[in-house]
């Protein structure tokens, strides 16, 4: 047993988000069954912050005030209001969660200088898009380790759109990751771009929910399902008509109910069986008990895979979601229109398992390295 290590976690831990809070559930649950004292550091960064308001907004720009533009105003106007209570209480949902599982009831924000105070032994930075200027307004310091220059700092799992580093931002990167002592990314691709740029070590590691066994999310389970009978799961992460059409035809194949999960209720988007107020637990009870799940979400497949359902991810082009279903031998189950639904093709979970636990083990093997080294 090495020796045990406080360790704090900087990521997008408060984005209103199932992939965003389970990826520090995961994170932070994978470290203190490792045998240290992980904690989740409630450090904000306002841009992120701001996009998870309780109170449903608009943001206005200068060239709202052309004629041409009035109708889209009035309409997002009129959406605000109409998914208001919908809205309301899934914010309350994720709010809960984020106090009890990720933050143990200290909600209180920490400013960069608080986050030092802290005085971890080592400081893990990330999963998700930390390393976006786009998301957080410009080069955040604090996802880079620019701070605490005499304690250990590495990233795990980090990454920026597309998994490539813009010309303009590279002289940032080379420069703010000598701040870490170990770093790895989420994709390949930017593996190799940060390699070319840093002539350092970079390695590329699995998504933190996926270092979880599927019993590891027990806790955060309903003990019975929340909805009776035979159902299809769609859970929409951005709404999408291919994956709406896809998931009827799949749920009128198995004659069963189709259950909808979307994030934010309009007048376009409600009707029967469509829900718009679920936290992370009813998410992932919804997926353990579908007879089938249709998503366009990485994390929705991500879960699939973990709860062993049959499944289809529907997109046109989606890395993250290629590179998992290529690395566990699961491509079939990338559709991209209705003609391509076969559901007698079971999905052999034997198989995908041997390549989900190699990878698993090759993620672990990083962090001890990171943390103890």
């Amino acid at each position: 047993m090495s020796d045990k290590k406080k360790i704090g976690i900087l990521t997008f831990h408060n984005a209103h988000n199932y992939g965003a809070v389970l990826q520090a559930y995961a994170l932070k649950t994978k470290l203190n069954r490792m045998g240290h004292e992980a904690s989740v550091l409630n450090y904000q960064n306002k841009y992120i912050a701001r996009n998870y308001r309780k109170v449903l907004h608009i943001d206005f720009w200068k060239r709202d005030i052309l004629p041409s533009r009035w109708g889209k105003v009035v309409r997002e106007v009129r959406d605000v209001f109409y998914g208001l209570k919908e809205w309301q209480k899934q914010w309350n949902v994720f709010e809960e969660f984020i106090a009890d599982k990720l933050l143990d009831g200290d909600t209180r924000q920490l400013s960069l200088e608080e986050v030092v105070a802290k005085d971890c032994d080592v400081y893990v930075l990330g999963s998700d898009q930390i390393w976006a200027r786009e998301l957080t307004h410009g080069m955040d310091p604090a996802y880079f380790g620019q701070f605490a220059p005499k304690k250990k700092k590495i990233s795990y799992a980090a990454s920026v759109p597309n998994g490539s580093v813009p010309e303009n931002e590279k002289p940032f990167f080379k420069q703010y990751l000598q701040s870490l002592s170990h770093i790895s990314v989420r994709e390949e691709k930017l593996a190799q771009s940060l390699r070319d740029l840093t002539g350092r070590e970079i390695n590329t590691v699995i998504d933190p929910t996926l270092l979880l066994e599927r019993e590891d999310y027990e806790p955060l389970l309903y003990e019975k399902p929340l909805k009776q009978g035979d159902y299809v799961f769609a859970y929409f992460v951005v709404e999408n008509e291919t994956v709406s059409r896809c998931a009827k035809k799949v749920a009128e194949l198995l004659g069963c109910e189709l259950i909808e999960l979307h994030y934010k209720k309009t007048p376009t988007i409600c009707g029967k069986n469509m829900i718009f107020d679920a936290g992370p637990s009813e998410f992932l009870t919804y997926i353990r008990d579908a007879k089938m799940v249709v998503t366009n979400s990485f994390h929705g497949t991500v879960f699939s895979i973990l709860f062993q359902k049959k499944f289809y991810s529907v997109y046109k082009e989606n890395g993250r979601i290629d590179n998992l279903l290529s690395f566990l031998g699961l491509e079939e189950r990338h559709i991209t229109e209705e003609r391509q639904i076969q559901l007698e093709k079971e999905i052999d979970y034997g198989q995908s398992d041997k390549g989900l636990q190699e990878y698993r083990q090759q993620s672990v093997d990083f962090l001890m390295k990171g943390i103890e080294e």
